[in-house]
């Protein structure tokens, strides 16, 4: 049986996270901080659970033999969250907890659709590696801008809103309470925006964005990952970056902000469209 948990319960599952106090996303999730809705085995007392984190990731995480549960997850998946999930998200993306146990058994959920398997990069945070006076430079043409109420009503475009939006609730207040970010502005257009698109206690997962890729090379991003990063550390949080083994820009970025590549992990994946049970 497959129960979706009522959000003023989430926390239910959070002994099934051993070592992952410090994981924003799943936190933020659990939290109630950011969007996302999870589903166990048992509303009280889960086994095992799927956490979605809208716009971001899925994990599965718990016992690794609950037949019970895992028989049901695939038609689950298809029948109710992908038609939740299509209208904003256009694929699973899914990671596994704890990785080394569930390897093998993706296989054997997943029998009628086979997913993809990709690589994710995580990375660790060095604040002695930080040096935000070498990487906090702005091309001439470009201002570095706090993401602000101000700000928000100056974006005709409504770009900064929208980001804030993907990962919190519509009216802002969580954000500007809790959150942070930063965008690169040239006269009237929002150029990119770096911003804590999850977030639990002290704990910050970036999210950045160079929009057009014409403004792409020129340390955009890095400076305002720096800004950032400053701005985390003033107020006694952690910044976390975790992205794609093919996104090769963002590793870069990463480390030449502090962090520390880690390894690779897998990530497994499916165009939603595709996930269908004939």
């Amino acid at each position: 049986m497959i129960d979706k948990l009522i959000k003023g319960n989430f926390k239910v599952v959070k002994p099934l996270l051993p070592g992952l106090t410090n994981h924003p996303v799943m936190n933020g999730v659990i939290d109630g901080n950011n969007p996302g809705e999870i589903f166990v085995d048992n509303q009280n007392y889960p086994e095992t659970a799927f956490i979605w984190a809208k716009n971001e990731m899925f994990y599965l995480c718990g016992k690794v033999d609950n037949q019970e549960y895992n028989s049901k997850l695939e038609e689950y998946i298809a029948s109710v969250i992908r038609v939740e999930a299509l209208p904003e998200e256009d694929t699973l993306n899914l990671e596994i907890y704890p990785n080394h146990q569930w390897n093998g058994s993706i296989e054997s959920i997943f029998t009628r659709v086979p997913l993809l398997r990709g690589e994710r990069v995580p990375f660790v945070f060095h604040k002695e590696w930080f040096t935000p006076n070498d990487t906090q430079v702005i091309p001439e043409g470009y201002e570095l801008k706090v993401i602000n109420k101000d700000l928000i009503d100056w974006d005709e475009s409504h770009i900064v809103k929208n980001e804030i939006t993907k990962f919190w609730d519509e009216s802002l207040d969580s954000f500007f309470q809790k959150g942070l970010g930063f965008a690169v502005v040239q006269g009237s257009t929002i150029i990119g925006t770096c911003l804590s698109v999850f977030v639990s206690k002290n704990e910050y997962e970036i999210g950045i964005n160079t929009y057009d890729p014409s403004h792409r090379g020129k340390g955009l991003a890095t400076a305002m990952a720096t800004a950032f990063i400053k701005e985390c550390l003033s107020r006694g949080g952690n910044p976390h970056w975790t992205t794609e083994s093919f996104r090769k820009d963002s590793i870069a970025i990463a480390k030449k902000v502090g962090f520390e590549q880690l390894d690779h992990y897998p990530v497994y994946y499916l165009p939603f469209d595709q996930f269908v049970i004939k």
